[in-house]
């Protein structure tokens, strides 16, 4: 049966039998993330973790990644915001909802592109690809996953452009072009045996077979598919085993085993029933009722198939609900019901748009109808009308003077209401015109009390910084006393250190306390001050944020030297660094600046 012993084959079992598949111990992932702290890591980590369970257990991926959304968005870590955003999306796509996982995608794509990562816009583009894909968007798809190439190529990422080349080989698998599809799945083969991706390699042999069985080569076709199935198998991946038993029951149909055929299609049915994808149930139920009728059991066949075409309807897949057409077409015709057959093929074959085209052409004649009627009543109306033109030209005459004089009467009024309302209009303007005036009389009064107040405040925070200068000047000489007569009695070690914690701890406070009453008076007064300064010099130390908040109340170097407790040198430097850092000429005043801020 089995002509044919393809070397590709071989070599993936030989590989699988070289590198025995070690399951990634996501349980134990999952226990790690009790004792993650609430960084980086821990949002990589809830990513991945959606990313395993998306295809798997809907719930409990959507559980990570809102996690890792909320996480990464409080560390601001946009990386974060974008994977879970994408895999938030994949999850809803692997779900059928296909318009929520579009939002998503196109909210982690707007996130990828601010940050320059190719690799997130390519796990992009393949994601929206495979929705073109399933509304039937070939085109669209195509392009996607070009490009989901050509960002893998920049970034390094071969599993990813293996991706894409096999995605592009079974859109052109659909489009039956089977040489093109055959150039994409071989380049998709050699990327991932060179990168040791077992599974993708054995999704893309897969490819390989389907190929073959376009081509006819229905042992070589199954052939493959079954290596496929044992090596999907060793690697439990489920939905993998899903489809791969979903594409053996096609080829077992094609090839009249139909007994066979309906045992695949269930098992694969049951796992991706288990998997709550829609998708995955919908296309083995449809098939199986082709295997059913065959067999004799048309009831069940129609079953399958009705209840297959309300799961497309449901999800919007336009080609499976065209394929479930061409299905019922078959049925009904093998079971005597013509007319229905008929119907459904039509539908199939999507002779909506000749019906349409028939509708306008309807439309058009009944159009012509009805011109042709109407031309005719008119004719007999001028007819009729010919023997009553004499009474209806008196009465025109008689309604034309009529209409004249109201006319006439009609504009008299109305050039009365424009005058009247042109005056109305004269005099709102001259309100508003008034109104203005006060109003900007008010507002001149409001600027000069505002400027009264704020030189008022100035003074008064001039007058604070005057005082934190006396006190600090009284502290000093209290400080200096005592450090004094610790110097010149012979006072013993623990009497001396602790005149000398006394004098460290009135320096500390008064500099912390000061400081800290006169900001927020500033602020207070000079609300954005510090920001407008940011603005322009964000790269201000706090030490020159300070001498900047002195120097805008005219303060000189001895005071706000003896203000914050530095030399007069100190400051004069700090100066000389704000000046440079605002990029102010040697002529420019560093005062008058800081106090227009």
């Amino acid at each position: 049966m089995r002509r044919i012993i393809p070397v590709i084959i071989l070599s993936a079992l030989l590989c699988l039998k070289a590198f025995p598949f070690r399951a990634y111990d996501f349980n134990g992932k999952e226990g790690k993330l009790l004792s993650m702290p609430p960084d980086t890591a821990r949002a990589n980590l809830l990513i991945d973790l959606g990313k395993h369970y998306c295809s798997r257990n809907f719930e409990k991926a959507l559980l990570f990644l809102q996690e890792a959304l909320v996480l990464s968005t409080e560390l601001n870590y946009s990386q974060g915001i974008a994977g879970s955003m994408l895999w938030q999306g994949r999850a809803y796509y692997y779900k059928d909802e296909y318009e929520v996982a579009y939002a998503y995608l196109e909210k982690a794509k707007a996130i990828f592109e601010k940050i320059g990562h190719h690799d997130g816009l390519a796990q992009y583009h393949y994601a929206i690809g495979a929705i073109h894909n399933i509304n039937g968007n070939h085109l669209n798809a195509i392009q996607d996953f070009q490009e989901v190439v050509w960002l893998s190529e920049m970034s390094g990422n071969k599993a990813m452009m293996a991706n894409g080349y096999h995605s592009l080989g079974s859109l052109h698998l659909q489009r039956t072009e089977q040489e093109l599809a055959m150039e994409y799945f071989n380049k998709a083969l050699a990327l991932n045996r060179g990168i040791g991706h077992l599974s993708a390699e054995a999704t893309t042999l897969a490819g390989i077979g389907r190929v073959f069985e376009s081509w006819g080569m229905y042992d070589s076709a199954l052939y493959y598919l079954e290596r496929v199935l044992d090596i999907k198998s060793v690697l439990d991946e489920e939905r993998g085993i899903a489809s791969i038993r979903h594409m053996i029951g096609k080829l077992l149909l094609e090839t009249g085993r139909y007994r066979e055929a309906i045992k695949m299609f269930e098992a694969s049915m049951a796992i991706f029933s288990s998997l709550n994808d829609d998708t995955g149930v919908c296309i083995n139920m449809y098939k199986m009722a082709g295997a059913l009728n065959a067999l004799g059991h048309s009831g069940s066949a129609l079953g399958n198939a009705f209840a297959a075409l309300a799961i497309a309807r449901k999800i919007n897949n336009p080609s499976l609900v065209n394929d479930i057409y061409a299905t019922l077409a078959s049925l009904m015709a093998t079971n005597g019901r013509f007319k229905e057959a008929y119907d459904y093929q039509t539908r199939s074959s999507h002779i909506k748009d000749s019906i349409a085209a028939a509708n306008r052409e309807k439309l058009i004649r009944e159009l012509e109808l009805k011109f042709q009627v109407g031309q005719k009543d008119s004719e007999i109306k001028l007819w009729k009308s010919r023997n009553e033109i004499q009474a209806k030209n008196n009465l025109l005459l008689t309604i034309f003077i009529i209409s004249m004089t109201a006319i006439l009467m009609l504009l008299l009024f109305l050039f009365r209401m424009k005058s009247n309302a042109m005056k109305r209009r004269k005099e709102i303007y001259e309100q508003e015109k008034t109104i203005h005036r006060q109003q900007s009389e008010i507002r001149d009064k409001e600027q000069q009390l505002l400027e009264k107040q704020l030189e008022s405040q100035n003074r008064d925070l001039a007058s604070k910084a005057l005082e934190m200068l006396k006190m600090n000047e009284t502290i000093s000489d209290i400080i200096g006393k005592l450090e004094n007569f610790s110097q010149k009695n012979d006072v013993s070690e623990e009497p001396c250190n602790y005149i000398n914690g006394i004098v460290a701890g009135l320096e500390a406070q008064l500099r912390d306390n000061s400081w800290n009453e006169f900001e927020k008076i500033f602020k207070n007064i000079h609300s954005d001050f510090f920001q407008r300064l940011l603005l322009i010099c964000p790269d201000l130390t706090p030490a020159e944020i300070k001498v900047a908040a002195f120097l805008k109340l005219n303060l000189n170097t001895k005071e706000i030297a003896a203000v914050t407790y530095k030399s007069e040198a100190g400051i004069k430097s700090t100066r000389y660094r704000l000046r440079k850092k605002m990029g102010l000429r040697s002529d420019d005043s560093l005062v008058p600046y800081l106090m227009k801020l």
